[in-house]
């Protein structure tokens, strides 16, 4: 029986989520198929703990290193600046689809994936009956779509004007809804938070950031929880439609920026990731 060959993996990110990929790709990647080629972070120092043959210091040595998937799990600004060289040379999974929030940056990386004939992943993360919301939306049947997430003030890294929303959620010790409305604006204030609402735009492409309902609530009442309430609504006639709403309760450390549960979701989605040619896929 011919050995499939093994698929090369590249990390871009070293927090939680990277060395947890790491770990798993090294640990039991290779009956699957899967081999650990590098690691890159912005922050090299952070990969101290790292064999150096394992060590990326130069995303310009990329295209050398043969890898077949490029995982990002960084943030948002990664694919950015790098996320089109990469889909020249490699699948890429971008674990921060926050990045698509700038209309210029997914014209470019869709062009791209469509140019170099390989596949931009889009991971599920804590998303869950994506698969369902993605079938609605292409038979035409998804009405409305709204993410609510609510975590713990300590587990927001916000910018902007939503950092004094967060602290005075943090000084109040109340339940505080920090935003609510539509997803695009959200997105680079919280780039590192609701990657699950970004990839429910992307489920939802009829919607998209602009149609997607984003709703923030900072809750010191679940110190140690993330909380995930998806609410779909189909057309037809106003009172007589399907409605669907579930509610993902997913453990977290205090302040984690990603819960427990989604580790595995996103190990689940690189498992995925075995090349579906020039496109855009959930996984």
């Amino acid at each position: 029986m011919e050995v499939p060959q093994s698929r090369r993996v590249g990390i871009l990110g070293y927090g939680q989520l990277g060395q947890f990929l790491a770990q798993q790709l090294l640990a039991q990647g290779p009956t699957l198929g899967l081999t650990l080629a590098w690691v890159w972070a912005r922050d090299g120092a952070s990969l101290g703990g790292l064999p150096p043959a394992l060590r990326l210091p130069n995303l310009g040595l990329l295209p050398s290193t043969k890898v077949d998937l490029v995982v990002e799990v960084a943030h948002p600004c990664v694919a950015q600046e790098h996320g089109e060289d990469i889909l020249g040379h490699a699948d890429f999974m971008l674990g921060s689809p926050t990045a698509l929030a700038d209309p210029e940056t997914e014209r470019r990386l869709r062009e791209a994936a469509t140019r170099g004939g390989h596949t931009l992943y889009v991971p599920r993360g804590a998303l869950w009956g994506c698969e369902d919301i993605a079938r609605m939306d292409r038979q035409g049947t998804l009405a409305a779509l709204k993410v609510t997430m609510t975590k713990s003030p300590q587990s927001f890294r916000a910018q902007g004007w939503l950092r004094e929303r967060v602290a005075a959620a943090m000084a109040s010790g109340m339940r505080t809804v920090l935003y609510e409305g539509p997803l695009r604006p959200l997105c680079p204030l919280v780039p590192n938070n609701v990657n699950t609402m970004a990839a429910a735009a992307v489920a939802a492409p009829g919607l998209g950031f602009d149609g997607v309902t984003a709703c923030l609530v900072a809750d010191p009442s679940v110190p140690d929880w993330h909380v995930v309430e998806v609410e779909v609504t189909s057309t037809g006639d106003k009172g007589r439609c399907l409605s669907v709403t579930s509610t993902r309760r997913n453990p977290a450390g205090l302040g984690a920026v990603t819960g427990s549960a989604t580790l595995g979701s996103f190990w689940s989605s690189l498992q995925a990731c075995t090349g579906h040619g020039g496109c855009v896929r959930l996984c």
